[in-house]
């Protein structure tokens, strides 16, 4: 390592040297930001002065930047299943596309009630159609409790296993 160093000509002074120097350049990079994000008097910043409108139940809602069906459902219920609720009420604003939400869109948050995940234990003989027509009535929202609970092989189920149960 010595050997290396002597080529290069770089020795134990030239590198505390270089080294003070990168101390130096970040302290006052450090110093730099801090003095410039230090609010002058009379000046505010942007996060105080922006005020973001809370979803309720049964009001009209104005979509923000960051918004998703499911998010929005999630500040208005407490629970983001009621997005199935909050596109069927917006329809013929949102067209077909419940997944594209533009800011400043104006959506109705219907008055509905709370939509929790139903959850199922696995017992033997069980496969995903026989629990969606168990637990929904219908056997083709298997596909949609396999997408759910992330199954890499919906036809491998164990016993004991919990499943969140999508009905809608």
């Amino acid at each position: 390592m010595k050997d290396l160093l002597k080529r290069i000509k770089l020795n134990e002074q030239n590198i505390s040297m270089a080294l003070g120097l990168v101390v130096v350049l970040l302290v006052v990079g450090l110093l730099y930001n801090y003095f410039k994000s230090v609010n002058k008097k009379g000046e505010t910043t942007s996060t105080s002065t922006v005020k973001v409108e809370e979803p309720v139940a049964g009001n009209d809602y104005t979509v923000v930047a960051g918004d998703s069906l499911w998010t929005v459902s999630e500040k208005a219920y407490g629970s983001g299943y009621n997005w199935v609720d909050v596109y069927a009420a917006n329809k013929d604003v949102l067209d077909a596309h419940p997944d594209l939400l533009f800011v400043g869109t104006k959506l109705v948050l219907p008055k509905v009630e709370v939509k929790q995940p139903v959850s199922y234990t696995v017992t033997p003989g069980d496969n995903l159609w026989n629990i969606s027509v168990k637990s929904c009535g219908n056997g083709y929202t298997w596909v949609k409790t396999a997408r759910e609970n992330k199954l890499a092989n919906p036809n491998l189920l164990y016993v004991g296993q919990v499943l969140k149960i999508v009905c809608n």
